[in-house]
């Protein structure tokens, strides 16, 4: 395994480049054009793997503290860019990891399908590759249940865990009608024509089932459904096969860690009623709830998201 990180050679790491719930006056995540542009802390690590590369955007702290990293762990159909103003508002304090899971934004080509088990063995690899002996994560919607899966696979080494927008099923009805759902996005991923990620209007139509009001920034959205049209489409479909494993909701009740959720009113992709339940499997957690606010917090509400954060985090 090499890999590759800006300005120095370790176990064959080489430069790959360098590129707020209410106000609490600490920091904010809002303000962001949402493109590269002024992040003077973020350097990139590129780890060559067997199965293909891994990307990592790592954000170093501007101010020193004894604050444990930070794992923001992304979505199904995306990748760790939607992180952006978040990883910037909380690297004030804490270092902050960001990875485009295999199969997503930069990490590919993949050489077989990753699905959820194999992408949480990545980010315990990337854990040990990183020499990180505590951590704090960080996951949305399927990234949740990754890093559920994570902090039951390495209980010693989280100190916190946040699921946003994420919860269990309550029957076997919820997973008949998901898996009907997923059926038919199978079928309509094997047409995804790069152009419609040129195309008037198309990303602000395609945005809309994930937002209560869509952003007016172009760019995010754009950037979004382009994430959806190069994701792998085998690794894509190796996950979403993952969600109903029985595995994910029997590692919640293992947790010991404290854990928070993060559930928004108007969320259409996770079902909102759903919360309580998963709160009553998880030991040591609890929700809080934003309003007027869709699947994406961290994008739609990045302030009142931060603030969560900053109440719930070590930083």
């Amino acid at each position: 395994m090499a890999i590759k990180v800006a300005g120095l050679e370790n176990a064959g790491i080489k430069d790959a480049g360098v590129k707020n719930a209410e106000q609490t006056g600490k920091r904010s995540a809002a303000g962001s054009s949402g493109t590269d542009e002024g992040y003077d802390n973020r350097r990139v690590v590129e780890i060559e793997r067997d199965s293909g590369p891994l990307f990592v955007d790592i954000w170093e702290p501007r101010i020193q503290t004894n604050a444990a990293p930070i794992f923001l762990i992304h979505g199904w159909g995306n990748s760790g860019g939607y992180w952006q103003e978040i990883a910037s508002a909380l690297s004030e304090t804490a270092q902050v990891i960001v990875p485009d899971l295999p199969g997503t934004g930069r990490s590919q080509p993949v050489n077989s399908p990753q699905n959820m088990f194999d992408q949480v063995d990545t980010l315990v690899e990337l854990l040990d590759v990183l020499n990180l002996d505590s951590v704090q994560v960080v996951g949305h919607s399927m990234g949740g249940a990754m890093a559920l899966l994570l902090t039951d696979a390495r209980p010693d080494q989280v100190e916190r865990l946040v699921l946003t927008s994420t919860c269990f099923f309550l029957n076997e009805s919820q997973k008949q009608i998901y898996r009907a759902v997923m059926k038919f996005t199978y079928m309509t991923m094997r047409v995804r024509p790069r152009v419609l990620g040129f195309m008037p209007f198309v990303p602000q139509v395609m945005a809309s089932r994930y937002f209560y009001r869509v952003p007016r920034d172009a760019r995010k959205l754009r950037k979004g459904l382009w994430d959806y049209l190069t994701l792998d489409f085998d690794t894509a479909i190796a996950c979403a096969n993952n969600a109903c494993d029985p595995a994910i909701p029997k590692a919640g009740s293992r947790l010991k860690v404290p854990t928070l959720l993060i559930a928004c009113r108007n969320d259409q992709v996770m079902p909102v009623g759903n919360v309580d339940y998963t709160v009553s499997v998880i030991p040591n957690s609890r929700a809080v709830w934003i309003d007027k606010c869709g699947h994406l917090p961290m994008v739609e509400k990045p302030d009142e998201y931060l603030g969560h954060l900053e109440a719930f985090l070590e930083l």
